[in-house]
């Protein structure tokens, strides 16, 4: 008879797990994982030094992270007590869903979007949904209301990873009016945008945000981001279910220091925006089916071309994300929005595949 851990380990065998990519090379043809490369290394450098100059790494980042927080309420405007840090957004999902779902309760969300919600939902044991978008990758918002009936939690990410379109705020506002449990709605790529949900905080009182410096801040590699709830649930949150110490305090103080240099994030934000509608432009003109996009990266179909293109780019320095068929819509890639030269570079690239 095996040891009831192995009987354990049988089930996780059985799950499925977030698909992280083999080593490949840090450069500006990275292309796959909607990392912000078009903020200026040497400029994050330079404001790294900084964050490095009083740094103590022998103790925790309390009264950093208590700073952070201030700045966030500043920066948003909206109460601190809305606010809590956590070590990227993939942890807030991850303790979110702990904190709400038990062994057998439902988690609904969309499809196609970020798996890492229906990954922590079936670790957490829960039954979950995916509702399919319509075939223009908006809301089907009756079929979520009825997959989400008794449900625990409805996770939206808005703009949606893959497809890059964002939902409108009514919709949102519709559903957390309707559903009889938590909206999460993931705003990890709100920056580049053209709203936001952050008014519902006033207006319901069963909406969570997720955010991250992850992408518009380019601190991929430290790991940051937070959470905006109703302030009880904010405080049961940090009080009950995060870590005691849950940042750094280095990407702490590098966040504070982005925050106070927003004048230009918030220039190499547009650059994303402009880069994106030419890069999508270049795509169309080509003959390729490119999405509409309010992130920092493009879907587009290729159909049975994909693979011999996703291979030709990768071959050439140019990594970029093989999605597969999406909806009724054939094999589909996503890259990353790049400089204006890695752009050219890539439109060259699949100009020589599909001639």
């Amino acid at each position: 008879m095996s040891a009831w851990w192995e009987r354990r380990l049988d089930e996780l065998e059985a799950l499925e797990g977030y698909p992280v990519p083999e080593a490949e090379e840090l450069s500006e043809g990275k292309l796959d994982a909607n990392e912000n490369v078009l903020l200026p290394k040497a400029w994050l450098a330079a404001l790294a030094q900084r964050a490095v100059e009083a740094l103590d790494p022998r103790f925790y980042a309390l009264e950093d992270a208590r700073a952070l927080v201030r700045d966030l309420s500043h920066h948003l405007g909206i109460d601190a007590a809305h606010i809590v840090l956590g070590s990227g957004g993939d942890q807030l999902i991850d303790l979110v869903t702990r904190m709400f779902v038990d062994a057998g309760t439902t988690v609904v969300t969309i499809a196609p979007t970020y798996s890492f919600y229906r990954i922590r939902g079936a670790l957490a044991g829960a039954r979950v949904i995916e509702v399919p978008l319509r075939e223009d990758f908006s809301l089907d918002l009756e079929a979520l209301l009825r997959a989400a009936h008794g449900a625990r939690l409805l996770f939206l990410c808005s703009p949606n990873n893959p497809t890059g379109n964002q939902f409108p705020l009514a919709e949102i506002e519709h559903l957390a009016r309707e559903f009889s449990g938590l909206l999460i709605v993931d705003e990890a790529y709100v920056e580049f945008a053209a709203e936001t949900a952050l008014p519902l905080l006033a207006r319901s009182t069963n909406v969570i945000l997720l955010r991250t410096f992850s992408k518009a801040f380019g601190l991929a590699g430290m790991r940051l981001g937070y959470l905006l709830a109703p302030p009880r649930l904010s405080r049961l949150f940090a009080e009950k279910v995060q870590y005691p110490y849950p940042v750094n305090t280095f990407a702490v103080r590098f966040a504070r220091l982005l925050l106070e240099a927003y004048d230009e994030v918030r220039a190499t934000i547009e650059l994303v925006k402009r880069e994106r509608e030419w890069l999508r432009a270049e795509l169309c003109a080509l003959g390729v089916r490119a999405f509409p996009s309010q992130a920092n990266f493009v879907l587009f179909e290729v159909g049975d071309r994909a693979r011999a293109l996703w291979r030709h780019l990768a071959e050439h320095g140019l990594r970029v994300k093989y999605v597969g068929e999406v909806l009724g819509y054939g094999a589909c890639l996503r890259a990353t929005v790049g400089s204006r030269e890695t752009n050219q570079a890539v439109i060259a690239r699949i100009r020589e595949v599909l001639g």
